[in-house]
């Protein structure tokens, strides 16, 4: 387990932060001259941070909070209630230990009190369920003529590990039938009860997530008109679906689609479903994007994050460190920028009717089939999208890495640059097992490509760097001789190798100016070795077809062999497949070189598909990270 910074250490003539302090207080955003006397809040209190996803109004989802500032709102971020005074929300887990006392102690919850003077709720990617209480205060929070916002995304995007996923949380119940989620405690029996009409999102918005997992990058083109849709479709075009899913409506008295797949569009199962992904297709897979109305208030729903997030995560992942990447779905040809705002506006617009059943508010249409066979179990048998290693505990605020949201240690600056480096003298001091960032000069390899030598600046002390595997063909100086004499910002935790004072479990490695270690230059890699405007994998996954990329990843293995091979995202998952032109084969191609595989490469092509999977055709150039000029 990760141990917490000594927090009475003083390095650089400061005190290091106490435990969480450094991501604190919340942000908030505030409009000039043209406020509108509006307040949308943005939950993080259940999730949204987890994994590869940041949606918080100073990260991923800055572009969408700047947006609404612009229009007049105040945009604030909602933690919990801070029960014991000390201006931190701490959780403390309530689910797998449901008792009394860690629920009066849990203070990552949502309560009436906490949100009753925002007009507007959104919801992103909840990866933890709610309990009962908190459940009641979203229906108070409606019962006020309030709005909520649910941003959800494709069946098992549990990013946290906790098998739920947003789709799951928001319908109040999980896909499996298994008695462990029979909860009880403030949750619950959250098992699938098997019908579309049961689970809270039904029952109070007469509409539920589906299980499914879908592409269709072109973008979902069935808009629904303006008149029969609250006027939300005004100025909107073919939204953007990257793996993501649709919903279905129980009761078109209070729920309709805005958007939906047209009979021109040719959506596809995404390339993880665990099932068929895309159950029915057409105008009969339900919308994909939907609105509500409950009474006094109002519901909004769309199902995939990626046409709204942008690409300026702030966060590191809660699992192991590394940095993240997100997709400028805010600026893409389909995003939902101006769907966002509409739905914003309406949201936080209190009207009188209660109900779609008039020709000023016409009624929705019922979904056909609501809830397919297929989702009436789990085929993951209860289980996560993948096991929890390393010591991670998605239950475990503790095990979080440092800079995640939620973490105790994290950079002093708040989540941006390298302000809270230690020297190498300072990291020294420290006792093992203790995660740091460190600032030094490389000055030697070590064990070959293996390690490396940072120094202080003035010379005095020294620490080794053990390199994962992803850094050396980047940073080892075997591989890259330049990197000699360069000031390196690594993040990792305080060892020993070969018996010496080191850095192990390295999480980030950046050199001085040669950039953040952002999405478009994956885990830290050395700038001379990867170009300006490569991007990672799951960026282009989320591409659009025919769009030119460069890419970097890393080699998974060969795909029809010898005429393609996978290429893995550095920080995640998602891979796509790099169909090889005849004279990039006996290189290039697993089958004909096998010592190519676990490899980084920057691939410039065409986003494409090969084999019905998410590809780079027409590859121009391929180049191993590290043999760059």
């Amino acid at each position: 387990m990760k141990q917490l910074l000594l927090a009475t250490l003083l390095c650089s003539g400061l005190a290091q932060a106490a435990p969480y302090e450094w991501n604190y207080p919340a942000p908030r955003k505030l409009p000039g001259a043209n406020d509108n006397g509006k307040l949308v809040l943005f939950d993080v209190s259940h999730g949204g941070t987890e994994g590869n996803a940041d949606w918080v109004i100073d990260g991923a989802f800055s572009d969408f909070a700047d947006d609404l500032v612009s229009a007049g709102y105040t945009v604030e971020e909602y933690r919990g209630l801070d029960k014991n005074g000390d201006g931190i929300i701490q959780f403390v887990d309530d689910y797998t230990t449901p008792n009394s006392a860690n629920s009066n102690a849990n203070e990552a919850v949502i309560s009436y009190a906490g949100i009753s003077h925002a007009d507007v709720l959104v919801l992103a990617e909840s990866n933890r369920p709610f309990t009962h209480a908190e459940l009641q205060a979203l229906e108070d929070f409606v019962a006020d003529g309030k709005g909520i916002f649910f941003i959800a995304d494709h069946y098992n995007a549990d990013r946290n590990l906790n098998s739920w996923d947003s789709t799951e949380v928001f319908n109040g119940y999980n896909r499996s039938t298994l008695l462990q989620f029979n909860i009880g405690g403030s949750y619950g029996d959250l098992r699938n009860p098997g019908s579309a009409s049961a689970g809270w999102l039904a029952q109070q918005f007469g509409i539920r997530f589906r299980f499914n997992a879908i592409d269709w990058h072109t973008g979902a083109s069935g808009i629904e008109p303006s008149a029969q849709v609250e006027g939300l479709t005004d100025g909107v075009g073919p939204v953007l679906m990257a793996g993501g899913a649709t919903l279905a409506v129980t009761d078109p008295s209070r729920a309709k689609g805005l958007v939906y797949f047209s009979g021109s569009d040719n959506p596809s199962a995404w390339g993880h479903a665990v099932d068929s992904g895309l159950y029915f297709g057409g105008t009969a897979e339900g919308p994909y994007v939907a609105i509500a109305k409950s009474g006094a208030g109002k519901a909004a729903f769309i199902g995939d994050s990626s046409p709204i997030e942008d690409s300026s995560p702030k966060y590191k992942r809660e699992d192991n460190g590394n940095t993240k990447s997100t997709y400028p779905g805010w600026t893409d040809a389909g995003n939902a920028a101006q769907l966002a705002l509409n739905l914003v506006d309406w949201l936080a617009t209190p009207e009188s009717y209660t109900h779609f059943n008039s020709s000023a508010h016409p009624a929705g249409t019922a979904t056909p089939n609501p809830m397919a066979t297929e989702e009436l179990d789990d085929p993951d048998n209860g289980q996560p999208w993948s096991t929890p290693s390393g010591g991670y505990n998605p239950w475990d605020a503790s095990t979080f890495d440092y800079g995640a949201y939620g973490a105790a240690t994290g950079p002093v600056s708040g989540g941006g640059g390298n302000t809270s480096a230690l020297s190498v003298s300072e990291a020294l001091a420290l006792p093992t097992g203790t995660p740091v960032t460190v600032e030094g000069v490389i000055t030697q390899a070590i064990n070959g490509v293996y390690a490396l030598e940072i120094e202080d600046t003035a010379g005095a002390s020294s620490l080794y760097v053990k390199l994962e595997s992803q850094y050396r063909d980047a940073f080892s100086p075997v591989n890259n001789p330049a990197v000699v004499g360069e000031t390196l910002y690594v993040s990792g935790t305080r060892d020993n190798y070969m018996s010496e004072p080191s850095i192990e479990y390295v999480t980030d490695m950046q050199l001085v100016g040669a950039g953040s270690g952002d999405s478009d230059n994956e885990g830290g890699e050395n700038s001379t070795c990867v170009s300006p405007e490569a991007v990672s994998v799951s960026t282009a996954y989320a591409g659009s077809q025919g769009t030119a990329l460069t890419v970097v990843g890393q080699v998974i293995g060969g795909v029809n062999d010898p005429y393609a091979l996978e290429l893995g995202d550095l920080n995640n998952s998602t891979t796509v497949y790099v169909k090889l032109e005849s004279a990039q084969r006996a290189q290039f191609s697993p089958a004909n070189n096998p010592a190519i595989v676990g490899k980084t490469l920057e691939v410039a092509g065409v986003r494409d598909l090969y084999m019905s999977y998410p590809s780079l055709e027409s590859v121009s150039a391929l180049t191993e990270v590290g043999d760059c000029p």
